[in-house]
């Protein structure tokens, strides 16, 4: 073999000992990171420096490892850097319940993080693009409430470890994409079908005279019906706006005309009024038409997404629209969490 043909040989070689070395370290991280779930100093920084998908979204955009993993840990500090025992609560994320009640915080930033996906997939095929004056207004927004800017900086840090930069992507633009996107949603929604059957409802219990607990039991939405629509005793910043704007207005025995709310359309009927407290109180009853609410809209057009989860934990469930766990012992256990979990307030 020629000098010339040798040297190239060495080249090649080389060239292919450092592919094998590059293909085994990336092995090495994609099995540490989607089957083994390491989390060591390592692989953190691997996480950090190379955009592992997690979750991708089809028509929507991929979610990385390093972001779920920081939403994480900001997560953790923000229970952490709190005093509840002042007020006889702990939080303690080291032991094995710990552990896994750290992981059912995962699943819902995962959970959330695919929503912004697909919030901002649904406003962008709306023509809602945000401009940069639109970001900084609300940012300023939410620094005046902070008192200043100063204020704001000092609290992220302290309570989730963020910057400004931080906070403005991961709060600021998707709240603002979501309020947009609901604004649309509400001026283009369709009510006359409820109108018409709250106003048909509305005539049984006035015109006609029909038992209004009875009509409310038959027809009404909602968990008030199984009671005849019975709402017993609510001070008026227990109701939706409308609703008490009205309520408090009205004479026992009264009956409301059709009152529209955020929810659906109600008709009230006022039982009685108290004083308690020095605090007005009433007792309603209601027969309530529902309509599809943005957050109904929006949990339906999740269920139209594919979504592939990479990590081995989780699965994508169509059917619900969300991430749930893989494992059934770990469903079990959040399913148990809200009642085994008194003096913990990471759970609730």
């Amino acid at each position: 073999m020629s000098k010339e043909k040798l040297k190239k040989h060495k080249i090649w070689l080389i060239v292919g000992a450092c592919t094998a070395v590059i293909f085994l370290f990336l092995l090495v991280l994609v099995l540490g990171i989607y089957k083994f779930n390491w989390s060591n100093r390592f692989f953190v920084a691997a996480t950090k420096a190379i955009p592992f998908p997690a979750v991708y979204v089809r028509g929507a955009g991929t979610i990385p490892v390093n972001e779920i993993k920081a939403d994480d840990a900001a997560i953790r500090k923000f229970y952490e850097s709190q005093d509840f025992e002042k007020i006889g609560m702990r939080v303690d994320f080291s032991t094995d319940q710990g552990k896994k009640r750290l992981q059912v915080k995962e699943k819902g930033i995962i959970n959330k993080l695919i929503e912004n996906k697909v919030i901002e997939s649904l406003a962008k095929a709306r023509g809602i693009n945000l401009a940069d004056s639109a970001v900084a207004s609300e940012l300023e927004s939410n620094i005046q409430q902070f008192g200043n800017k100063d204020n704001l900086m000092s609290d992220l840090a302290r309570l989730y470890g963020w910057t400004l930069n931080d906070f403005e992507q991961k709060v600021v633009k998707p709240e603002i994409y979501s309020t947009k996107l609901a604004e649309i949603y509400t001026s283009s929604l369709d009510t006359s079908t409820e109108q018409t059957k709250i106003k048909s409802l509305y005539d049984r219990v006035t015109s006609k005279k029909e038992d209004f607990a009875k009509v409310a039991k038959e027809n009404s939405d909602g968990q008030s019906a199984a009671n005849g629509g019975d709402l017993g005793w609510s001070t008026k910043d227990q109701l939706i706006q409308q609703v008490a704007d009205k309520a408090f207005s009205m004479k026992v025995g009264d009956i409301s005309e059709p009152v529209q709310s955020p929810l659906g359309f109600h008709v009230l009927k006022l039982l009685e009024k108290k004083t308690e407290n020095s605090e007005d109180m009433v007792h309603l009853a209601q027969i309530f038409v529902k309509i599809p609410t943005y957050s109904d809209w929006l949990s339906s057009q999740m269920k139209n997404y594919s979504v592939t989860v990479f990590l081995k934990d989780y699965q994508w469930n169509p059917s619900t629209g969300q991430v749930e766990f893989r494992d059934s012992a770990m469903k079990t256990f959040e399913q148990s969490l809200p009642a085994n979990s008194e003096g913990d307030p990471s759970v609730f």
